[in-house]
Order: structure tokens, then sequence, then C-alpha cells
């Protein structure tokens, strides 16, 4: 064990003139992690921000802080190296609070997964396995805009971002050493850049609208575009302004009628919504320009081509002792023949780092399929 939770110096920052003062000497790597809600809301709220640099914890006030631009300017500067564990909803939470878009990031569960093959192992575990520290993990689901924060909060915000410079430090030597540290960073770019969903696509995502034609299309992409600009203005989960299910039957009609909405919806809804509703599925009939389709259920050949590939990438990650996700995710192989076929090459996550591992054979096996569905 590298470094004992006893030494560790905890300060809380609840002024702006202090957060500056310490974001100034946090050093060149650095500890990250958040805290936040998000039960009755679109958007995360943050509750705490961590960070940690030695033998020092430092737990950054949202609530108290009106001026975080120090922080601000820590996460974005790419010569300083922010460790945090599992990062994607880290991200949204920076992007969202105050526009981050942070530079610089090792993330520790990712880079387990290159040595070893546990693709998604949890810090409590990793720490564990890595480096025999045992953690209590029991205030996830606590409530961290309340103030003060217990004993037990604090005591877990503090470990869960103290442990971060020594795990980096094993993990990067473990790259290094692997010969996979340049993977790791490629790939590490990728996932280190959080993307907003746009609203105009979300349609896509809607089970039926695959079935649809270009008329129906226009108007599930007005709705569920509305939809989302409803929730995101007001801050509330989408499914509270209206359900997905809703909404293809409701661009299935080619006439909304206020009769169809009290039919197909809560009374509030229809109450709150209701004229919005109407005027967005106009907006959609009146659409001349159908939007592309949603993708279509992959057939039985080309899934039977997805599951061949991946079992060609289990058993090279297997060979290599790292985590097969990393290869043969099947959301990526999915995405990776469906661009096979549309332009006879595989995708861009399968022309970096990958190529040399199972490019070709992914190339091999699609070429059975032809290039057309």
């Amino acid at each position: 064990m590298p470094c004992k939770a006893a030494a560790a110096s905890v300060e809380w920052v609840t002024d702006d003139a202090r957060l500056a003062e310490t974001a100034a000497g946090w050093g060149r790597v650095i500890g990250l992690d958040t805290e936040f809600q998000r039960t009755d809301t679109f958007f995360p709220l943050p509750g705490l921000y961590q960070v940690s640099c030695g033998t020092r914890v430092w737990l950054l006030d949202p609530l108290a802080l009106d001026d975080l631009s120090p922080l601000l300017e820590v996460l974005e500067d790419r010569r300083v190296t922010k460790i945090l564990h599992a990062c994607s909803e880290d991200l949204e939470l920076l992007r969202h609070h105050f526009g981050a878009v942070p530079a610089g990031l090792f993330d520790t569960q990712l880079a387990h997964a290159f040595v070893a093959p546990d693709y998604s192992m949890s810090f409590t575990r990793l720490l564990a396995a890595r480096l025999g520290v045992v953690l209590e993990q029991h205030e996830t689901r606590s409530d961290w805009r309340a103030r003060p924060l217990s004993d037990e909060q604090e005591r877990y915000a503090w470990e869960d971002v103290y442990y971060l410079p020594p795990l980096h430090d094993d993990l990067h030597a473990a790259l290094v050493q692997a010969g996979r540290l340049d993977w790791f960073r490629e790939e590490m770019d990728i996932r280190g850049r959080f993307q907003p969903n746009d609203p105009e696509t979300y349609y896509q995502s809607v089970k039926r609208a695959w079935r649809m034609d270009g008329p129906t299309r226009a108007r599930l992409q007005s709705l569920c575009a509305w939809r989302e600009r409803q929730a995101m203005a007001e801050d509330r989960p989408r499914g509270r302004v209206v359900k997905d299910d809703v909404l293809a039957p409701l661009a299935e009609l080619p006439r909304l009628t206020r009769d169809d909405l009290e039919r197909l919806l809560p009374p509030g809804v229809v109450r709150r919504y209701g004229e919005q509703l109407l005027a967005t599925h106009a907006e959609g009939v009146a659409n001349a320009d159908h939007p592309p389709p949603a993708e279509q259920p992959l057939g039985a050949a080309q899934q039977e081509a997805v599951d061949a590939v991946r079992a060609i990438a289990n058993d090279r990650a297997q060979a290599l002792g790292m985590a097969p996700e990393l290869l043969g995710r099947r959301r990526e192989v999915e995405a990776c023949l469906r661009h096979y076929l549309a332009h006879g090459a595989l995708s861009d996550a399968y022309r970096g780092w990958r190529f040399p591992l199972v490019g070709e054979a992914f190339l091999a096996r699609f070429a059975r399929l032809g290039g057309r569905r």
C-alpha cells in the first residue's frame, strides 16, 4: 500500500480567493472526482468537487463558490494530468455546470482494461486489486447537496480522490511495461470527449423509427427535438415532459387533434403541453425535408458476422491479457460493420491502434458479406 489514508490532509474550499490560491499550487498531476445528483433534473447538479495532490485533498464546494475559473483553467490545461475513474459522468457534469472541456485525462478504469481482462472494474475493486487498499463504499446515494455533509460522506468523498495519484502511478507503469501506453492515450483522447446529445437526432433512438416512412420520421423528429429542448429548458427528466413510448404513436398520426392527445397522454401533460404538441406536430407535417432513416436492425447474416468478429476480438484480447470489450464491444463492432457495408472500409474506431490487432481479420470476415445490405 503506497500511502496511508490516516496521513491525508483534507481542506474545504468555500471562498473564491482561497480556490485561486489553492489551484495555483496543485502541481502537474492531480486526482479529480465529483459528486452530483440527478433525481428530478435533466442535467446533473453539482454537489462537490474533490482534488488531490500528494497527501492533500481539497473539497471544493460548488454551492458556496461563485468563481470556478481557477478550476476551469486547470481542467483545460493539457500539461496537467487529471486522474479520474470512469470519467464519463464527471465530464458531463463539468461541461454542463461551467462549460469545462477537460484535457490531459487519465481514466484509471480504462487504463486497467488495457493491462487486465476486467473492463468496468469499480473503484473499490480496482484499489483492492492494484494497491491492496480496502474501502467501505456506502455513500453513493447520498444527498451531496445537503450541508453540512456527514462525517461518513466527507470520508467517502476524500477517499475517492486521495488514492487516484498512486493508482495512476501503478497503472502508468503497467501500461509502459506492456507497451500499451500509446494505445491507451489514443483511446483516452476519444473517451475523454463529452458530446452532448443533439435534439435533432434523438428520433433515431426511438424503437419504431426505422420502420417509418419519410413524412412520419419528419413528425417524429419534430416531436422528439421539441421534447428534448423542453426538458432541457425546464431541467426536468425527459420522461416527465413526454415519455418516449408516446412519441411514436403521436408521430404516426398524419393529423393530430386535441382528442388524440387526451386519448394518448395523461391529463396533466395535455394541459401543460397540449398546444405546443399540436404546433410541433404541424411543423413536422409541413417539413418537406424528411430526415434520414434510422438504422434498421441487422439481418441474420450480418449478426452472424458480428458474432464471428467479436469472437476473433475476444480471442486476441485473451491472448494479450486485456479486456475483450476494448476490441469487440458489440455496439462498436456493429457500427464498424454498418460502416463497412456503406463504405467498404472499417470505421474510425478500427483504423487506429486496433487495426494491427484485429483489422485484417475483420476485413476478411466482412468481405464475405459484400458491400451492400
